[in-house]
């Protein structure tokens, strides 16, 4: 279990104070994947570096397994940082090691014996996907071989915690993608708590049960991630799932010549199994309701699948869209409006 209770970040400068991470709590359960998404300057990398003491909170606890992690003795908080890992955007390694020994460096700096080190890291390029490359040096890897040897290094030392500080941002998206099946793998294998701060809806949805969503130093939006996309709150959490589902449907209405006093434009969210179910035949032999499909998305996440409609309905009257309206909360898919003259 991870808690963070009212953390606060401040810089001071000769010219101002900045409020980098403005009284944050949040809590994440052990053995999940907890992302932290907002735009760049929203905090999230001053936050993630709270978490291992690698910046010092200016007030506020951060408590990892039943461990305070400003309370620690220097001693207690190396022996810490061993189980609260971190992978970086950048890769960070150490260009003069071969892959084999990049992955070994923390375990000599942990005074793991050279055999058991050597064997350890070998065991890891398998986990990670680089057998035949131990001997390799960073210049001759492509930069998803190069995180995912931050990945082996992070996982050396058998840590519970692995914080992911923008982990795909270098990255393309195919290769992105299978960064965060490697991560869900190794989730599972090894029962870890993962924290991933990015700037990317895409790998919010993809991996992680939960997210919060910064801004300004504050969490504006938390919960579930299926939630957080089925009714986002604030306008930053609108715009990360619009660009996410391409969820452009106001171009579509420009492409409607007559709209009548009687015509509804309307958006179906959809979650789970209801995202296979026949919908739009459905809504016309059930309820003899003409449909015209505007625009429409499915996306894949952990716990499911997310989707919505956006139909233009015509020459229905009131009775008519409120018998709909109901029938298709039975079937737990959520009507919203976005017309009606």
């Amino acid at each position: 279990m991870i808690e963070l209770n009212q953390i606060v970040k401040r810089y001071k400068t000769k010219k101002q104070d900045v409020l980098a991470v403005d009284h944050v709590d949040l809590s994440i359960q052990s053995g999940s994947i907890f992302g932290v998404i907002g735009f760049s300057g929203a905090g999230k990398s001053t936050l993630v570096r709270l978490f291992n003491n690698l910046e010092q909170p200016t007030s506020g606890d951060v408590t990892i397994d039943g461990d305070n992690i400003g309370q620690l003795s220097k001693k207690d908080l190396r022996k810490k940082r061993q189980k609260v890992s971190m992978i970086f955007q950048h890769f960070n390694l150490l260009w003069s090691r071969t892959v084999l020994n990049n992955i070994t460096f923390p375990l000599e700096i942990a005074g793991v014996p050279k055999q058991e080190a050597k064997q350890r890291a070998a065991e890891l390029v398998e986990l990670v996907g680089l057998k035949g490359r131990e001997d390799a040096y960073p210049s001759e890897l492509s930069g998803g071989q190069k995180q995912r040897v931050g990945i082996a290094r992070a996982l050396a030392n058998e840590p519970t915690v692995l914080l992911c500080d923008e982990a795909t941002s270098a990255l393309d998206p195919q290769t992105t993608d299978e960064i965060l099946d490697l991560l869900l793998k190794i989730k599972e294998q090894r029962n870890l708590t993962i924290v991933i701060i990015t700037h990317e809806m895409h790998v919010i949805r993809r991996i992680c049960d939960e997210v919060a969503v910064m801004e300004n130093g504050s969490v504006i939006e938390q919960g579930s991630v299926t939630n957080v996309f089925e009714n986002p709150k604030h306008e930053v959490t609108k715009r990360f799932v619009k660009e996410d589902l391409n969820d452009d449907f106001e171009d579509a209405f420009a492409d409607i010549e007559h709209f009548g006093k009687d015509d509804y434009i309307v958006r179906l969210n959809f979650t789970g199994n209801n995202t296979t179910e026949p919908i739009v035949s459905y809504i016309t032999r059930a309820h003899q309701i003409d449909v015209n499909i505007l625009e429409a998305n499915i996306k894949n996440t952990k716990s499911g699948s997310i989707g919505f409609l956006v139909l233009h309905l015509p020459n229905i009257n009131s009775e008519k869209f409120e018998d709909f309206n109901s029938d298709l909360a039975k079937q737990q898919v959520s009507v919203e409006v976005l017309r009606h003259d």
